[in-house]
């Protein structure tokens, strides 16, 4: 929990899970695409050997192959065969190839024994082999690629065994009779043909892989650069806001030694100079009311005198202690205090303060009581008109809780409480301390101000 609250440990967090949405969106699309490329690049291969290798070399003839002429395309058709084997399938890429007359008849394939063996158990009976779809017809007709997974158990496909994971792509070429003098070639030119190339899946998911790494690391390394630079940012921006935060509190703490100093100063002042002349003066008055043959009327003037002098003095001897109590430590605090409470006798408010477990306490934290107590008891006095006060310290070795709680009259949290700007700035003062500083009330229902804050 305490490394969530570091805005670089947030913002490391949040980048990763965000990136990690990003690449994993980024990759979806990213091997689809590749996979589009994958047999974008196969169709273009298909389309150019079909064009500038295959048709060139193709026997024009071979468009009127029938049993009873095929010995006499044989020598032609083993020829370009030999042509198709070297310069095509040598490096299996395409796996093989067919050929298809308009018609739908088998012309070619790069498995002969098949071809021949199609030829002769179909072809006397003049039904084609395969039955053109209307992609195929339109392709013949206007030219373009088309492409689907090869299925064994199609016509299309029964001249290619073994073409299970393959991926068939299928295009035309126009047949040219090559300048031969022959009529049989020159009327056989200008037909178009449907030219299939198989390519294994296998290849072209090899081909898919090789383009999706290429996105993958474009879109993986730029998000890791711009989480890096910007967790930099955010380190030295956080770096500058943690000095900057510890300037202040070193500045309030000095001001807060200082304002102490101040106290300290103006408290042994006042009890060396103005608290030891009022007593000096009330023992004097007493005194002197005592004397034996001292009128009635002057007896009572002394007594009353030196009845206020009393009175005052232990007004501001609770005034000193306020300004800075004497022992301001975890022995101490339960006497700093009852001398914080005592002045709530003289308004009829009944207080009370128990301290338990802080003697582990460290006198930072004491302080710390200190000063809240002594900013909720000043409030309480002067603005609940409360019957009861208690304040309560206690400690469990790891924590230090202070509770201010009065019956007063409360007031609406929604609007600022009379004289809540001291403990608004002591907010401050104890969150710096790790502490939680929560002031409830409602009208009628008094006010309590709790305090809470760890102990080393």
């Amino acid at each position: 929990m305490r490394l969530l609250r570091s805005p670089v440990a947030l913002f490391l967090t949040i980048g990763i899970l965000t990136a990690a949405g990003i690449i994993v969106g980024t990759n979806v699309l990213a091997d689809r695409a590749a996979a589009d490329e994958a047999i974008s690049e196969a169709r273009d291969t298909t389309q150019l050997l079909a064009q500038s290798v295959v048709a060139p070399e193709f026997p024009p003839r071979a468009v009127h192959l029938r049993p009873e002429n095929a010995t006499q395309y044989l020598i032609q058709l083993e020829k370009f065969d030999s042509e198709v084997q070297a310069r095509l399938l040598k490096t299996d890429r395409p796996y093989r190839i067919n050929i298809w007359s308009a018609n739908g008849r088998l012309i070619y394939t790069s498995q002969l024994d098949v071809l021949f063996e199609d030829l002769f158990k179909n072809g006397s009976s003049g039904q084609p082999s395969l039955t053109l779809d209307d992609e195929q017809r339109r392709i013949l007709r206007k030219g373009g690629v088309g492409s689907e997974i090869a299925d064994p158990s199609r016509p299309e496909d029964l001249a290619a065994g073994g073409t299970e994971g393959m991926v068939r792509i299928y295009t035309r070429f126009v047949t040219t009779d090559r300048g031969s003098p022959s009529v049989a070639d020159q009327r056989a030119a200008g037909r178009p043909v449907l030219f299939e190339a198989y390519f294994p899946v296998a290849d072209l998911t090899k081909r898919r892989a090789q383009i999706f790494d290429a996105f993958f690391w474009i879109t993986a390394g730029a998000l890791v650069l711009l989480i890096a630079v910007a967790t930099a940012i955010l380190a030295g921006l956080t770096r500058e806001l943690r000095k900057t935060a510890a300037e202040r509190e070193r500045l309030l703490v000095s001001a807060m030694d200082a304002s102490d100093a101040e106290r300290r100063r103006i408290a042994r002042d006042l009890h060396d100079s103005v608290v030891q002349d009022l007593a000096g003066t009330a023992f004097s008055v007493s005194a002197l009311a005592r004397v034996p043959d001292l009128p009635d009327e002057s007896r009572e003037t002394l007594d009353t005198a030196g009845s206020s002098l009393r009175t005052s003095l232990k007004s501001l001897r609770s005034l000193l202690a306020e300004i800075h109590p004497p022992d301001l430590s975890a022995d101490g605090l339960p006497a700093a205090l009852a001398d914080l409470i005592a002045p709530a006798g003289t308004l009829g408010i009944q207080a009370s303060a128990t301290v338990e477990g802080a003697e582990t306490a460290s006198v930072e934290n004491v302080a710390l009581v200190w000063r809240v107590a002594q900013e909720a008891v000043r409030n309480a006095m002067r603005h609940s008109d409360a019957s009861t006060l208690a304040v309560t310290v206690r400690g469990d070795g790891t924590t230090l809780t202070l509770e201010v709680v009065d019956d007063g009259i409360g007031f609406d949290p929604a609007r600022t409480a009379p004289d809540s700007y001291g403990l608004r700035g002591l907010r401050s003062l104890v969150a710096d301390s790790g502490g939680v500083l929560e002031v409830r009330s409602s009208p009628g229902e008094g006010t309590t101000v709790r305090m809470e804050v760890k102990t080393p």
